[in-house]
């Protein structure tokens, strides 16, 4: 019975040190994830920015250009 024990003690034992092997390299997976998650976010949120950027210092041209097609539209409903 003893042995039995010992036998079964042994094998949980095993068990448990392949269970934390795992779980660590869980972490070091999660952890990964986090900084690859983080450095795209960090990416996608300059791109944004930078989009912002770009398309408020094309709005004063964009109005104009606007405009000119409204003035045709206006001068062909006049004629």
């Amino acid at each position: 019975m003893q042995t039995l024990i010992q036998k079964q003690i042994l094998e949980w034992k095993e068990e448990l040190k392949v269970h934390k092997e795992r779980l660590e390299q869980a972490k070091t997976v999660v952890e990964q994830e986090n900084r690859f998650i983080a450095m795209i976010e960090g990416g996608i949120q300059a791109q944004e920015m930078l989009l912002t950027k770009i398309e408020q210092e094309s709005q004063p041209t964009d109005t104009t250009a606007s405009k000119q097609p409204e003035q045709t539209k206006s001068s062909k409903s006049k004629a």
